[in-house]
């Protein structure tokens, strides 16, 4: 046996167990799909809505999938692993006209080009079933990555949200009119049109209007107790030297 020939047996070897675990995975994902359908069946209206909707998208992507192996270019250029996904992708969706169409073309290709049957492809039942379990493995870290990324992108969503509303109240905290401003005692006035009688509301205007300092700027001013003692103390001072200047 020459060189040559070795390297075709291996390839073709390995090309019976690609396709027998490519049918087997293909024969799981079809009882999927059943039970997809099953489960919208059974759901309520709107989440039944959801789920079709869902499993529309998938069957679209498998129909786009499939749509190249009625071309002979294609096969001319597909390798042994392009061919192994196509095979398991019409096996899953056998069900559906476009997938069973292009499962029998993938047999026929198949059998012309490579002289093996896609439903018995004769491969090793022992290297069929390693092949598979790493397929397998293989196929749920590809799921635990996307439910990973799908979370961290939740994360980010919940994230971006908080600071745009803390933005917006940032924003909303500038745009507040200074306290001692015309345009603050204008808006007071509005508020206060019609609550109570002229009198009050002119009186609450005319207080307000003299009192230039924000309450809690106000209070972080107020003065220690004891400088108002001493304010206090030299004040009576004041008041008794003049008293005591009239009565002289």
């Amino acid at each position: 046996m020459s060189e040559a020939d070795g390297m075709e047996d291996a390839v073709e070897t390995a090309m019976r167990t690609g396709l027998m675990v490519a049918g087997r995975i293909g024969e799981q994902l079809a009882r999927m799909r059943e039970q997809e359908q099953r489960t919208i069946a059974a759901a309520e209206e709107q989440r039944a809505r959801e789920l079709q909707e869902r499993f529309d998208a998938q069957r679209a992507a498998a129909r786009a999938q499939l749509a190249p192996v009625s071309r002979e270019d294609w096969w001319d250029k597909a390798s042994p692993e392009m061919i192994e996904r196509v095979h398991e992708t019409a096996t899953a969706w056998k069900a559906y006209p476009e997938a069973a169409q292009a499962a029998e073309k993938i047999s026929e290709q198949v059998q012309s080009r490579y002289g093996i049957d896609v439903n018995n492809t004769g491969a090793d039942e022992a290297s069929v079933s390693e092949a598979l379990a790493r397929a397998q493995q293989a196929r749920l870290e590809v799921e635990s990555e996307r439910i990973k990324e799908s979370a961290a992108r939740t994360d980010e969503v919940v994230a971006g949200a908080a600071i745009a509303g803390a933005n917006r109240q940032d924003r909303a905290d500038r745009n507040e009119p200074a306290w001692d401003t015309a345009e603050r005692r204008r808006q007071l006035s509005e508020s206060l049109e019609g609550k109570g009688d002229r009198e009050a509301v002119n009186s609450r205007l005319l207080a307000d209007k003299h009192q230039g300092t924000h309450p809690a700027g106000a209070v972080a001013q107020k003065p220690s107790g004891a400088t108002t003692s001493r304010m206090a103390v030299k004040s009576g001072q004041d008041r008794t030297l003049q008293r005591g200047g009239l009565e002289r």
